[in-house]
């Protein structure tokens, strides 16, 4: 199974690359938030919005493909079956290993060589005690109780060996059906019934609650975000209000060559309501009435925090930690 965030932009370079040219290949001259101009703050930075995980759902164990059981755009949770891989032989091996685990009768003889055992040796050392059989005769009947008890111990190990087996083969029964890693959208459907899985992935997840928005921001604010504060986001195919984010990771270092820096947002998304893949903006400050700057407050608790007003006012908006 194969996890990764959904980042083709490695370095804040190439980040800070990939948003100017989302914005400078806009299929209109004018800009792609024209709808917004009124409410765009001027210092507002491009940014993209992105899954928070897209995950290659792969199989612990090779097979063929018997029955997929989600489709592309279907909703899953954390643990749901989307994929049965043929298992005729497991459900055989485990029907055998549950006949084994079931025998009594190698436990039940060894018990009984035991008891006849002990009856033996308690009689010959009586017997020894009054003279009436000699010492040879006594240990016999001594070792033979020592062997028989010997006998059902290992009697015992090879049902809990037969115990532990039938879990094995159950827990490979079990890898059988693929399991959804996370709460998440069925992105790509990768392989059909009757197609051999080997190492290949059989379909892409996106966890798209909360959404990851990636900013890139010059040298010059380095130091005025920290993980924590909050910041407005305008999606691109959004004209109503706009969201409010949490910042999750700044990057400690300042890319030399671009003398940019790296911001990764936490952006709520319960409802599926914002697409992912889209351009945005993100401000992390506002003009008051007076025409100074306000830093955006930070979110020192999960309940939401009302963005800062931007000539109208801003219906606060709950920020939901990730799954």
């Amino acid at each position: 199974m194969n996890i990764k965030i959904f980042n083709d932009t490695k370095t804040p370079l190439n980040r800070y690359l990939a948003i100017a040219l989302c914005a400078a290949t806009a299929l209109v001259p004018s800009q792609v938030f024209a709808q917004q101009d009124s409410v765009v703050p001027d210092t507002a930075h491009d940014c993209l919005i992105e899954p928070l995980v897209l995950t290659d759902v792969g199989s612990p164990t090779q097979g063929i493909v018997a029955r997929l059981m989600v489709d592309r755009g279907a909703q899953v949770t954390r643990g749901q079956p989307v994929v049965e891989l043929e298992s005729s032989i497991e459900q055989a091996v485990i029907e055998q290993a549950e006949a084994r685990a079931d025998m009594q009768g190698e436990v039940a003889t060894r018990e009984a060589d035991l008891s006849l055992a002990r009856l033996d040796s308690k009689r010959f050392i009586d017997l020894h005690s009054q003279k009436l059989a000699p010492a040879q005769q006594r240990d016999e009947a001594v070792a033979r109780e020592q062997i028989a008890n010997a006998a059902l111990v290992q009697a015992l190990e090879n049902r809990q060996l037969q115990l532990l087996e039938l879990k094995r083969t159950r827990r490979a029964l079990e890898q059988r059906t693929i399991r959804s890693p996370v709460d998440g959208v069925v992105v790509s459907q990768l392989v059909y019934p009757g197609e051999l899985v080997f190492d290949n992935p059989v379909m892409t997840i996106a966890q798209l609650d909360p959404l990851r928005v990636e900013v890139v921001l010059p040298a010059r604010l380095f130091g005025t975000v920290e993980p924590g504060d909050t910041a407005r986001i305008f999606p691109e195919l959004e004209s109503g209000n706009p969201m409010e984010a949490r910042v999750e990771v700044v990057d400690p270092l300042l890319d030399a060559r671009s003398g940019t820096f790296g911001v990764r947002l936490l952006l709520p998304n319960a409802e599926l309501l914002v697409p992912a893949g889209q351009k945005c903006r993100v401000s992390f400050n506002a003009v008051d009435n007076a025409g100074s700057f306000i830093p955006a407050r930070k979110n020192t608790d999960n309940a939401g925090v009302q963005a800062p007003e931007l000539g109208a006012a801003v219906e606060p908006y709950n920020f939901r930690e990730p799954r």
